[in-house]
């Protein structure tokens, strides 16, 4: 559906340009998912996809190589910061 991407806010994460709105993800998510099901996202970035993930109760798999971008995620996901 085109407006749902043209109505998504564009939030960031500081620092992170390429962030996915968690919105989109959600919705994403409730199309593909069901609760409880496991999502793997094997470029984590600053984890917006676990965000979305904990929002809609799935359960979530991240991977990142960076060390620093892996602190930012697990500092969002533990806190739950969109």
């Amino acid at each position: 559906d085109i407006n749902l991407i043209k109505n998504v806010s564009k939030e960031k994460c500081k620092d992170f340009t390429n962030q996915i709105p968690i919105k989109l993800l959600e919705r994403i998510i409730i199309l593909t998912t069901k609760e409880g099901d496991t999502i793997l996202d094997p470029t984590m970035g600053s984890g917006s996809t676990g965000i979305a993930c904990q929002n809609m109760n799935r359960n979530f798999i991240g991977i990142e190589m960076d060390k620093d971008i892996f602190k930012v995620a697990e500092d969002r996901l533990n806190n739950n910061i969109s």
